[in-house]
């Protein structure tokens, strides 16, 4: 830990030493130990609290919580929700695991084969997209925009595109005996929005 600070004050005019040793302490991370000798958790907590203690206005993660147990994934998290509350601060989060960026990523790109599929703030995203179930004996809208369909028994599950109220609206023209509308995990939009852009889910399946 201390080698890493003397290398940062190097590559960062901003970095704050004192502030990464008292994280350190804080982490009960032992500043004079060996990285090596480090668990992948623990290395996490290293370089997590390194780039936040550099001083940056951007700073770049990739699978930053990957190794974590769930109250050190939190810990982090309000960590770096705290530094983006009090200075100008941005944080750029790649990850496989999207549980994980619903509760601190404000904004949403979606990458495939080397392309933007689609890039958003998260409220707008879960406000025009929405899970459905349903029992109705009235056939639907024809022109409501349908992702995904499935039934079991008379209980139809549908993923609909566009605002809730007014698909609500628009279901109650069907007369329906129970129509729910539930929200989507980002992880749910994920794979519904990716639909027909180079991901058959199908052939997945084994």
């Amino acid at each position: 830990g201390e080698s890493m600070a003397e290398y940062y004050e190097i590559l960062y005019p901003h970095f704050d030493e004192y502030r990464f040793f008292d994280l350190m302490e804080r982490f009960q991370l032992n500043r004079k130990r060996k990285l090596a000798s480090f668990s992948k958790g623990m290395k996490r907590q290293v370089l997590m609290l390194l780039g936040i203690c550099a001083g940056t206005k951007y700073l770049f993660c990739d699978e930053t919580f990957d190794g974590l147990d769930p109250l050190m994934r939190q810990s982090m998290k309000s960590l770096l929700a705290g530094e983006l509350a009090k200075r100008d601060f941005s944080a750029v989060i790649a990850s496989h695991s999207l549980r994980e960026l619903e509760d601190i990523c404000d904004h949403v790109g979606m990458m495939h084969a080397g392309r933007m599929l689609l890039e958003r703030s998260l409220a707008e995203l879960q406000e025009n997209i929405v899970k459905v179930q349903l029992v109705t004996d009235q056939p639907l809208p024809e022109d409501l925009a349908v992702l995904h369909a499935s039934t079991l028994g008379r209980v139809q599950t549908l993923i609909i595109r566009g605002e809730p109220a007014q698909t609500a609206e628009r279901l109650a023209g069907t007369k329906p005996l129970l129509c729910d509308l539930l929200p989507l995990s980002l992880e749910e939009i994920f794979m519904y929005e990716l639909g027909g852009s180079g991901y058959d889910v199908k052939k997945l399946m084994l």
